[in-house]
């Protein structure tokens, strides 16, 4: 019976091995595409890093930041939906991929209490700035 206990174990770490490594390879292989993007025409890589740095050094004096009523937390996904929608929407200008970037919010917006109509300035200055 331990054999048999032990066997089953066995498989089911191996099954969730495998639906691991094959979620982490899918989602190198997306970042690869992002990056391959990025890296053609006259757009430059975006740096996550960088730019949530960039933000958390300036974020209070953008003129759309409402301190009293959300805090940096609520606007850093508005952010990385800008900055990483210059990359995915590489070559586009903000008029033309607005709907996508709202719809991209709705999937990066976590736990911020920002609608899109709050968060729309921020994203756009992200993306504008990311150039």
């Amino acid at each position: 019976m331990a054999t048999d206990i032990k066997s089953i174990v066995e498989g089911a770490t191996r099954a969730v091995g495998t639906v691991v490594g094959t979620a982490a390879g899918v989602a190198a292989g997306a970042a690869q595409a992002i990056v391959g993007k990025a890296s053609s025409g006259n757009t430059r890589p975006v740096d996550p890093m960088a730019e949530e740095l960039y933000w958390r050094e300036h974020f209070a004096g953008e003129p759309y930041f409402d301190g009293s009523q959300f805090a940096f937390d609520d606007y850093l996904p508005a952010w990385q939906t800008g900055w990483e929608g210059k990359t995915k929407y590489a070559g586009r200008s903000f008029t033309d991929v607005e709907r996508d970037l709202e719809q991209d919010w709705n999937w990066n917006r976590g736990k911020s209490r920002l609608l899109w109509q709050q968060a729309r300035a921020a994203v756009r200055a992200a993306f504008e700035r990311t150039t």
